[in-house]
């Protein structure tokens, strides 16, 4: 690979902040003399221009190149002197004039390759991007091989998001041989966003209307994840051209995850000639994702990576799409995706090290082999041997490829890409699914004409609880750090920053719900494991329903010992009295619920004897014996988790080893046995669980969040008789990465279905700098990572997610969602945040959520706290969901819903009398008016949180339900016009009774018939 022959050296230029510095001798000159008025040679004419130039008399310059006769052959010369020199007087429209002549008078030649360049510098300066790039390719039609000129496409395309057409210019930068790191790294990964808004929103100060510079802009909204605003702009762009391909691939994306008319009429609307564009088709193929037709997905994916064949989100999905259509090279598809994954995560290292890191570096070379990217395997190698000239792997690398170097030679291998074994036409295209329906409805919420007024105003209901986290500086008694005026928190420990749980309990079956939070301990330097303190116990709070809550500890005999993590609820023994099991930083807690109204710890008889550091624990039949079973999220291990002083990196969970999960199943008899998890061990950091039901599965599924490594999507046997273990797929379903490929520090999860599909979507809080992730399930079985199309991006940037949950705040029937934050350590003397405001996302019902200012939702939502479990219950009985918080060094938030205007609704209880009774799996089907909601009761709920065991639906403006119940068992419960406003509850095969508000159980007739499932 030659290096690069001298545009680049001879024509030089500064990209940031849009400036134009050509610089550089462009001949030389003569100039008649002012004494005498007779014809001065033309070469004498150049030279003195060129001296004008040299000492900055750009007026004179101009003068002088104005004699320059234009049938010789010094005015082309003339011509750039005169553009130059009016340049840099700032006279660009004179330099633009200049530079046209030369082009238009000497069309087709090096002269006018380099005028066109140069007035693309001019137009660029003057904030004309489209006219820019018009110039930029009129130049290299002139001049293919120039690379500063491809150099130049190159970035301004990718900024203005036409990266497909950028793709072509980066390939001529890479087959140069002297592309840098970040050209390399943009190329591998061309979905990567190239951040530029500065630039842009100069250029939109000087040329307002460009069409690129609106584009731009638009691109860049969508990128920090502002959909409406997005939404806005692309529409306006597209009203005035529609016949931007890049532009209408953006609006298509927001508008897939949504409602079938704006996406069918967007689809309707798009003209021929952006109908070729790869990221059009990839929008195809997800909306035929989500309804379904998984074989004309697989149509729209695979032209996709025909026209961009190095498109990684096209062929992860890809790879999901073929899986579930047991196609026989599904796994290779998915295997070749994983590998662009693992790219994608590679090229951010580097980028974060400046590709300073040998083995980094060498780990993208052997991808990008492996890929079948020789050209840039090559082309990476000629970055590593002028970095690392002692490494003989660069050189063992060109021995090994450089005989395939050669213009013909594709970017991918074509035996190594994912469509050498398939053929399109062996996966037809229903054009019907594209087709306008007659009576498509434009995009509204199903909220309609409720008017309901979102508001949370905490409870003072006798709920006096602190979580104490064993930070010694942290006054557990007051709402603040102590001292914080007086003495600096001296930082956290790595177990000081996740607590604490919540779980809400019926114990004593009352249909009140009850509460139950745990608590840290003390913990001094150097102990391995923390001894029982009696001020610092779990406590449990009795609920009266719109009375309030009281202490019960002690009479329940529930005193903590152990530094509490989270908490879950569950009927292990199947007697029918709700169970507890605790998380702790070491040994976990198994508290048998007597029923009389007292727990016994038999954590021992039970055989739980393990010490590791768990989060979260879920108690649930996993194999389907009717015998519930025990599940631990583990987070890390090592000695400096107990000693180690976090400063924001040294208790990165990546500086410790991974603490394998543990699945116990339950015998029968109240022991438990292990069982196998094949999951990767070290990228097991488990902070929140919940289950999932697929509807073709018997057997639930588990999702983990993993804090900065992958999720978990851990699936059981498919086969009856085979021996139980749990599988991980959280690649091949869309779980373990974002949109991005990027492995996220994932802490809680919300679970429910949002866009009314009758699959169970998940909503999963992370890191600051990095936005929560919204993964919509569409169809059974596959993700996809809407958070940007849903609005739910950019508001969550600056914060460190917590626990969430789903809650029908206003019950219109779409779900919101609620989430606390806080940091992990105490960021303010760099100017960041340790406690940090809750958030409330309301949504609109039309694809989109919307934050609520604390003006409108609340004034809890814009206090300051170091929230962490968040559970789900309507503690008051009054139909509205409440939440409660557990907050590290501050009192525990009861919140209550005082929402005004809200619609009715429909709770509903259920215990199972053929399979375990907790009745987890059980799929609820609710019909009000026109409107149909499925729901799940699902175990597990997030981070470190146990909700109450209902399911709510909300109704809206409806006056009555049916509802229609199919149990783990395979028999269905169907209940005719329902009353409103009131819980129901149900044993499998018979209705118990109604609860009203506030008033005593009435009877319920039973079910006519309880009918199999086929």
């Amino acid at each position: 690979m030659s290096s690069r022959p001298s545009p680049r050296g001879s024509i030089r230029f500064l990209l940031v902040g849009g400036a134009v510095l050509a610089v550089g001798l462009l001949g030389l000159a003569f100039w008649p003399s002012d004494s005498k008025p007779e014809p001065v040679p033309q070469d004498a004419l150049l030279e003195r221009a060129e001296a004008a130039l040299q000492s900055r008399e750009y007026d004179r310059v101009l003068q002088l190149t104005r004699d320059v006769d234009p049938a010789s052959d010094e005015w082309p010369r003339a011509r750039m002197l005169a553009g130059e020199a009016a340049t840099r007087s700032g006279q660009l429209q004179q330099a633009l004039e200049e530079y046209g002549a030369l082009a238009e008078q000497r069309p087709d030649t090096t002269e006018a390759a380099e005028a066109r360049f140069y007035s693309g510098e001019v137009y660029r300066e003057l904030g004309q991007l489209s006219q820019a790039v018009d110039a930029y390719r009129q130049a290299v039609m002139i001049a293919p091989d120039n690379v500063a000129i491809h150099e130049r496409l190159a970035f301004l395309l990718s900024t203005v998001g036409n990266r497909w057409e950028a793709y072509r210019h980066y390939g001529v930068l890479v087959r140069s041989g002297s592309a840098t790191y970040v050209e390399l790294a943009l190329f591998a990964d061309l979905e990567r966003p190239v951040e530029q808004r500065p630039f842009l929103e100069e250029c939109a100060r000087k040329a307002p209307d460009d069409v690129l510079v609106r584009q731009g802009l638009a691109a860049h909204t969508l990128w920090e994840g502002k959909a409406d605003a997005a939404e806005r702009q692309l529409r306006d762009l597209l009203e005035d051209r529609p016949d931007l391909p890049a532009a209408q691939a953006m609006l298509g994306e927001l508008l897939v995850k949504g409602e079938a008319g704006p996406f069918l009429r967007w689809h309707s609307d798009v003209p021929a000639e952006a109908t070729g564009h790869p990221d059009v088709w990839y929008v195809r193929g997800l909306w035929l994702r989500r309804q379904g037709d998984l074989r004309g997905a697989a149509h729209c994916l695979l032209t996709t990576l025909q026209l961009a064949p190095t498109l990684r989100r096209a062929t992860v999905q890809l790879g999901q799409v073929l899986t579930s259509l047991e196609e026989p090279e599904a796994e290779a598809v998915a295997e070749y995706a994983d590998r662009l994954v693992q790219l994608t995560q590679t090229i951010d290292a580097i980028l974060r090290t400046e590709a300073e890191k040998e083995d980094v570096l060498r780990q993208a070379v052997d991808l990008l082999v492996r890929t079948g990217r020789i050209w840039e395997a090559c082309a990476w190698g000629v970055v590593a041997r002028g970095r690392f000239p002692e490494a003989a792997w660069p050189e063992e690398l060109f021995e090994r490829w450089s005989g395939l170097l050669n213009p013909q030679l594709p970017v991918v291998l074509e035996q190594a890409g994912p469509l050498s074994v398939f053929d399109v036409a062996e996966f037809p295209l229903a054009d019907t699914l594209f087709r306008l329906p007659d009576s498509s409805p434009e995009s509204a919420s199903r909220s309609e004409g409720t008017a309901a007024k979102i508001r949370f105003e905490e409870a003072d209901a006798g709920i006096d609880f602190v979580y104490f986290n064993g930070n010694e500086f942290f006054d557990h008694r007051f709402d603040r750090p102590a001292g914080t005026s007086e003495q600096q928190p001296r930082g956290n420990r790595q177990f000081e920053q996740t607590g604490g749980g919540v779980g809400v309990i019926d114990y004593d079956l009352d249909g009140a719900p009850d509460l139950y939070l745990t608590q840290g301990t003390t913990w001094e330097m150097g102990e391995q494991e923390p001894g029982p303190t009696p001020e610092f116990t779990d406590q449990l709070f009795r609920g009266y329903g719109p009375d309030g809550f009281a202490t019960v500890t002690a009479n329940a005999r529930v005193r903590g010992v152990g530094f509490g993590q989270g908490c879950t609820v569950g009927d292990f023994n199947n007697d029918g009295f709700p169970d507890l099991y605790v998380a702790n930083v070491g040994r976990n807690r198994l508290l048998e619920n007597m029923g009389d109204g007292t727990f016994v710890d038999v954590t021992d008889e039970a055989g739980l004897r393990h010490d590791e550091w768990t989060t979260s624990v879920l108690l649930a039949d996993l194999n389907g014996d009717g015998v519930p079973d025990l599940f631990d999220v583990n987070y890390v291990r090592g000695p400096q988790v107990f000693t180690a002083i976090c400063d924001g990196r040294a208790c990165s969970p990546s500086v410790f080893d991974g603490c394998p999960d543990r699945v116990l199943l339950g015998r029968g008899d109240g022991t438990f046995a292990a069982a196998s998890i094949e999951a990767e061990s070290d990228n097991s950091k488990g902070l929140g669980i919940v289950t999932l039901f697929p509807r073709e599965q018997s057997l639930p599924s588990l999702f983990i969040a993993n804090d900065q490594t992958a999720n978990f999507f851990l699936q059981p046997p498919r086969e009856a008789g085979e021996p139980f273990a749990l599988t991980d797929a959280a690649f091949l379903t869309g779980l373990a990465f974002d949109v991005n490929g990027t492995a996220l520090a994932c802490m809680g999860i919300a679970a429910d279905d949002i866009d009314g599909n009758g699959t169970t979507d998940l909503f999963v809080t992370n890191f600051r700098d990095e936005s929560n992730t919204l993964y919509l399930q569409d169809p059974p079985g596959l993700f996809l990572d809407a958070t940007t199309a849903m609005g739910l991006h950019s508001a969550s940037v600056p914060y460190v997610g917590w626990g969430t949950q789903f809650l029908d705040a206003d019950l219109d029937g779409d779900p919101d969602v609620v989430l606390v934050n806080g940091h992990v350590d105490d960021y303010r003397d760099e100017g960041g945040e340790y406690h940090m405001r809750p958030q409330f996302f309301r949504n609109r019902g039309d694809g989109r959520f919307d934050e609520m200012d604390a003006a409108d939702v609340g004034s809890w939502f814009s206090r300051k706290f170091l929230g962490r479990g968040l559970a789900r219950l309507d503690w008051n009985r009054d139909g509205r969901m409440d939440f409660a918080v557990s907050n590290i060094g501050d009192r525990a938030s009861l919140m209550t819903n005082a929402s005004e205007s809200v619609g009715h609704f429909l709770n509903i209880r259920l215990h199972a009398t053929a399979t375990a009774r907790d009745a987890f799996g059980t799929r609820v089907t609710v019909t009000a008016g026109d409107e149909e909601r499925t729901r799940t009761l699902l175990a597990g709920d997030g981070y470190m949180a146990s909700n109450e065991r209902v399911l709510q639906f909300g109704l809206g403006a409806a006056e009555s339900a049916d509802i229609r119940i199919e149990w783990p068992s395979g028999s269905v419960t169907p209940l005719e016009d329902l009353p409103v406003d009131v819980t129901v509850e149900l044993v499998e095969g018979r209705a118990v009774g109604i609860l009203w508000r506030g008033a005593e159980p009435e009877p319920l007739p039973v079910p006519a018939e309880t009918i199999p499932v086929p």
